[in-house]
């Protein structure tokens, strides 16, 4: 069986205290299926960026280690590079135009340029390890031209890319400082996957406007390269979330926060601190169903769980500083001596506490303004009691609305109509709601994140295969024409 070799921006779990040795468990379930994938083939190899800097560039591995079983290999980066390549084009320029944040684009030419040198890093690392018959899986936008620069250094074994981001369309793609020569060095994958139909529709599109590509629904053609391009709808494992959420003993932290609310109704929210998740609107949001919906005041509580990201870059700031600077008026403008209407936790927390609190909560409120899937609002689903349900409001701009169809769906730009929905799901009868969660759940469950990982290796060994072999029968129709006009 070939081995996998994974290569994403950063490696799982924690760091270990020296250069080799056992790591800690990872964080997630798409981090543990993609383990479970790797386990499954003996030998397989796990590549990224250490999450150390180095004080000058250097080669080899900056680390070594070993997680379940699986070997991770490590790269160091400098401090300069961290900054242009990481903080800089990959969140400041692609993050913001995958998400058709336009405005918050900063495109500077110098972190470009570093960030063609470090996926050139990342394959001269890759060409020290890999085995003929090795299937490379590569994750995300970090590294969009891995497979070229492989390819360049002589590697013709199979290679695989998915984007855990929605793709953008034509108009968003060119703004990039050369999005002809980065559509054309996505082609050199044997496979590429998205989560929903629309982003494959992007990116079908703009292969034809800027290479003019033929796709006849599974195959993509141009500049002499034939690639399979589907949709992966990555998921989580439901029936493990469940167990940890339907635990009675549960933390200590999540039922201090249970026994505050005093049996008010709970809105939940869950998220990274990023301007693409909505969070200041659906405070406004929730601002507008208690002034427009008296019968809620103190008998309702919208806590929202923004774990900190990318503290680095200025605009995560910014949103930071709007987010409790709405907190402050909203709550001390309708908040009461006995109630606090939003409870606001800038943390991380573990899985035990998040899955218990999305069990008690009666709404999930998840609504970011645009997001590649969300696994939070499959989280919500899984960790519901059947009997007894929440009701998941969810954004249309969010991948999981083309799947979980049952949701309450809103638009996060409107306000009255998050709001709305938020109202909605606060009075949906017992028996609608149980209806909505059985249909949601029956999905969550058969679009698993192990379902996802293997539906992924499978067609990328399958494409591979057929590529050879119809290089073989081509060189034998040769062979043979030749053979027949010399007769």
């Amino acid at each position: 069986m070939s081995r996998l070799v994974v290569v994403s921006n950063r490696l799982p779990g924690g760091r270990p205290k020296s250069g080799i040795g056992e790591r800690g468990a990872p964080v997630g379930g798409l981090a543990t299926a993609v383990l479970g994938a790797l386990r499954s083939r003996p030998g397989s190899v796990w590549v990224g960026w250490s999450g150390r800097s180095a004080d000058r560039e250097r080669p080899g591995w900056a680390s070594r280690g070993v997680l379940d079983g699986v070997e991770l290999c490590g790269l160091a980066l400098t401090d300069d590079e961290i900054d242009a390549y990481y903080h800089g084009y990959c969140n400041q320029t692609l993050w913001p135009l995958l998400h058709c944040f336009q405005g918050k684009a900063r495109i500077r030419l110098a972190h470009e340029e570093v960030y063609r040198r470090i996926q050139g890093r990342f394959a001269d690392a890759l060409c020290g390890i890999l085995r003929p018959d090795d299937l490379v899986w590569v994750h995300d936008y970090h590294l969009f031209l891995v497979g070229r620069e492989l390819r360049q250094r002589g590697w013709r074994g199979s290679i695989g890319f998915f984007l855990h981001t929605p793709f953008p369309p034509l108009e968003m793609w060119q703004i990039l400082p050369q999005p002809e020569d980065a559509l054309e060095a996505l082609l050199h994958y044997d496979v590429i996957g998205f989560h929903v139909p629309g982003f494959l529709e992007n990116y079908v599109h703009c292969a034809r406007r800027l290479l003019q590509a033929s796709w006849d629904d599974v195959w993509l053609q141009a500049r002499g390269r034939r690639q399979r391009v589907a949709t992966y709808p990555v998921g989580i494992e439901p029936d493990d979330f469940r167990r940890t959420a339907g635990d009675s003993g549960g933390s200590k932290r999540s039922g201090t926060l249970i026994r505050a609310l005093r049996d008010r109704a709970l809105i939940l929210g869950v998220d990274r601190l990023d301007y693409t998740k909505g969070i200041p609107e659906r405070i406004q949001a929730f601002e507008r169903l208690v002034r427009r919906h008296d019968e809620w005041r103190k008998r309702v509580v919208f806590v929202q769980i923004a774990s900190p990201s990318r503290e680095e870059v200025p605009e995560y700031g910014e949103q930071r500083r709007r987010i409790e600077s709405l907190l402050g008026r909203i709550n001390g403008e309708l908040g009461e001596h006995d109630w606090v209407p939003i409870r606001y936790l800038y943390r991380a927390y573990e899985r035990g506490f998040l899955a218990r609190l999305y069990r008690q909560a009666d709404v999930g409120l998840v609504t970011p303004l645009r997001d590649g899937m969300n696994l939070v609002a499959k989280e919500f689903v899984a960790a519901q009691d059947p009997d007894d349900p929440g009701v998941l409001v969810l954004s249309r701009s969010a991948g999981a609305a083309q799947q979980l169809e049952e949701a309450l769906l809103v638009n996060p730009f409107i306000t009255a109509d998050v709001a709305s929905g938020m109202h909605r799901a606060l009075v949906m009868p017992l028996a609608e709601r149980r209806e909505r969660h059985a249909a949601l759940l029956s999905r969550v469950r058969r679009e698993t994140a192990s379902e996802w990982a293997r539906r992924f290796i499978q067609d990328l060994g399958s494409a591979r295969a057929r590529e050879a072999v119809g290089k073989v029968l081509g060189l034998e129709g040769r062979r043979r024409g030749s053979g027949d006009r010399r007769v």
